[in-house]
C-alpha cells in the first residue's frame, strides 16, 4: 500500500518540480534583453494554463523576486499578478493575501513603470477577485498610505488605492469613512511627500462615500485644506486639489451647498492658471459649483411664481364675483315695488363694507405686484453685481498678466545688451588673437629668411 502511494505522489513531485524550474528559467531570461520577449510571453501562457493545485508555487515564484532583480523581472512579476486574476478570477481568493503582500512589496519600487503596473494589477484583483471583501485590498493599502514613510511607497500606495476605490463595483463605505479623516491628516504632515497622488485618493474616496454618507465634520475640516492647495507651487497638486473639489461637488449633493461660496470664490481667483491642463480643470470644476443647487433654486423660483399668479388669480375672481353680485342686487331694486323697496333697501346699508374688501383685495394686488417687481429688481441688480465682480477679476488678470509680459519683456533686452556685450568682447579678443598671429608669423619669416641666409654663407665659405 505505501508503495502504490509513493508512485501516485511521484509524478505530482516532478511535475511541480519540472513548473518551478521553468518559472524560475523564464525569470532569469527576463533580465537579458535578447530573450525578455520570449520569457514574457512563455510565463504569461504558464499562468493562463495553471491548475488551482498550482497556485501557490507559482506564487511564491513571484514572490522570491526582490530589489536586486533587473527592472523588467520586476514589473512583469506585478503583470502576471493581472494575469492570474483576469484569467482564473475567484479561483485565486484563498491566495489574494499573499498576492496583495506581493504588490505592497512592489510600492517601494522606485521605477514608475513598475508602480504603474502596481495600480493595473490592483484594478485587476478588485474587479476579478470578488469574492473576498474589498477591505482585503483596501485595507493594506490605507495601512501603507498611512504609516509608510517611503516617498516611492507614498506614491504607490495612493496611485494603487484610487485605481481600487474606482474599479470597485461596491466599496466597504463604512472603511473608507473611517480612513478619510486620516488621509485628510496627511495633507498636513511634512513627512508625507506624495501630496498630488494624496489628493487624487481623497477625491475618488469622497466620491465613493458621497451621496448622504459623509461626516460634516469631516467636510468642514477637508474641504479648506484641499483648497489650501489650489495655490501650491506644484503644478500636479493644484491639478489634483481641483479634481478632488470636483468630486465634493458632484458626490455631495446635501452637504455640497454648504461650501459653495468659499469654492467658487477660489476658484474664481485661481482659474487663469499658468499651466494649461490646471486652467481646464479649475474651470470645468468651477463650472460644476456654479451649476450647484441651480435646479433646486429655480424649481423654487417657479413654485413661488406660480403661487402668486394663484393668488392673483383667486383676489381677481373674488372682485369679479363681488361686482358681479352688486349689479345683481341692483337689477333687482329696480324691479321692485316702492313699498316693498324700503324692505329691500332697508338692510343694504353695510355695503361700504364690500367697497373696503374690493379696495382692500385691489390693494392687495397692487401690493403682490409692487413685491414682484421689487424682487425682480433685486435680481437683476444681483446679476449687475456679479458681471461688475466678473469684470474686476478679469481686469485683474489682464493687468496682472500685462505686468509679467513687461517684466518677461525686461530681462529679454537685458538678455540682449548682454549677449552684445559679450559678442563685442569676443570680437575684441578675436582681433587681437590675429594681430598676435601676424606678429608670430612674420617673426616666423624673419627668422626663417635669418637662417637661411647664414646657411648660404657658410656653404659657400666651405666651399671656397
Amino acid at each position: 500500500m505505501p508503495s502504490v502511494q509513493t508512485r501516485s505522489s511521484s509524478p505530482q513531485t516532478t511535475v511541480t518540480t519540472d513548473l518551478k524550474q521553468r518559472v524560475i528559467t523564464c525569470l532569469n531570461r527576463l533580465s537579458d534583453r535578447d530573450t525578455q520577449s520570449l520569457a514574457a510571453s512563455e510565463l504569461d501562457s504558464i499562468a493562463l494554463n495553471l491548475s488551482p493545485e498550482s497556485f501557490p508555487l507559482f506564487i511564491n515564484c513571484l514572490q522570491t523576486t526582490d530589489s536586486s532583480a533587473k527592472p523588467p523581472v520586476r514589473k512583469h512579476c506585478v503583470s502576471l499578478l493581472s494575469v492570474l486574476s483576469r484569467s482564473h478570477g475567484d479561483s485565486l481568493a484563498p491566495h489574494l493575501p499573499k498576492m496583495v503582500s506581493i504588490l505592497l512589496r512592489r510600492l517601494r519600487d522606485p521605477d514608475s513603470t513598475v508602480r504603474a503596473a502596481c495600480a493595473t494589477a490592483s484594478v485587476d484583483m478588485t474587479t476579478n477577485i470578488t469574492e473576498p471583501p474589498f477591505s482585503a485590498i483596501s485595507g493594506p493599502l490605507i495601512e501603507t498610505l498611512i504609516h509608510d514613510c517611503d516617498h516611492n511607497a507614498q506614491i504607490g500606495a495612493a496611485v494603487c488605492l484610487a485605481a481600487a476605490v474606482e474599479a470597485a463595483g461596491e466599496p466597504e463605505v463604512e472603511q473608507l469613512q473611517r480612513a478619510l479623516p486620516k488621509m485628510g491628516k496627511l495633507l498636513k504632515s511634512e513627512g508625507f511627500k506624495a501630496k498630488p497622488e494624496l489628493l487624487v485618493a481623497i477625491g475618488s474616496v469622497v466620491a465613493a462615500v458621497g451621496g448622504g454618507n459623509s461626516d460634516k465634520a469631516v467636510l468642514d475640516w477637508l474641504v479648506p485644506n484641499v483648497l489650501e492647495f489650489l495655490s501650491n507651487d506644484d503644478w500636479h497638486a493644484r491639478r489634483a486639489a481641483a479634481e478632488a473639489i470636483g468630486r465634493v461637488a458632484m458626490a455631495e449633493e446635501e452637504l455640497a451647498p454648504l461650501y459653495k461660496k468659499a469654492c467658487v470664490d477660489v476658484l474664481e481667483s485661481r482659474r487663469f492658471d499658468k499651466v494649461k491642463l490646471v486652467r481646464e480643470t479649475m474651470t470645468h470644476t468651477l463650472s460644476l459649483w456654479k451649476h450647484l443647487g441651480y435646479d433646486s433654486q429655480e424649481s423654487s423660483s417657479s413654485g413661488k411664481r406660480s403661487k402668486d399668479k394663484n393668488t392673483n388669480v383667486t383676489i381677481s375672481s373674488k372682485l369679479n364675483h363681488v361686482e358681479e353680485k352688486d349689479s345683481n342686487e341692483a337689477k333687482e331694486k329696480r324691479n321692485l315695488s316702492p313699498l316693498r323697496a324700503k324692505k329691500v333697501l332697508f338692510p343694504a346699508k353695510p355695503k361700504p363694507c364690500k367697497v373696503k374688501e374690493n379696495i382692500s383685495n385691489k390693494s392687495q394686488v397692487v401690493q403682490t405686484s409692487d413685491e414682484e417687481e421689487s424682487s425682480h429688481e433685486g435680481s437683476s441688480s444681483s446679476q449687475r453685481k456679479n458681471a461688475e465682480e466678473e469684470l474686476t477679476l478679469i481686469r485683474n488678470q489682464i493687468t496682472r498678466i500685462e505686468k509679467q509680459q513687461s517684466s518677461l519683456l525686461d530681462l529679454f533686452q537685458r538678455f540682449m545688451e548682454s549677449s552684445q556685450n559679450e559678442m563685442h568682447s569676443l570680437g575684441r579678443r578675436v582681433r587681437c588673437l590675429e594681430t598676435s598671429f601676424s606678429v608670430l608669423s612674420t617673426d616666423l619669416l624673419v627668422s626663417r629668411n635669418i637662417t637661411q641666409t647664414g646657411n648660404h654663407k657658410r656653404n659657400a665659405h666651405l666651399q671656397k
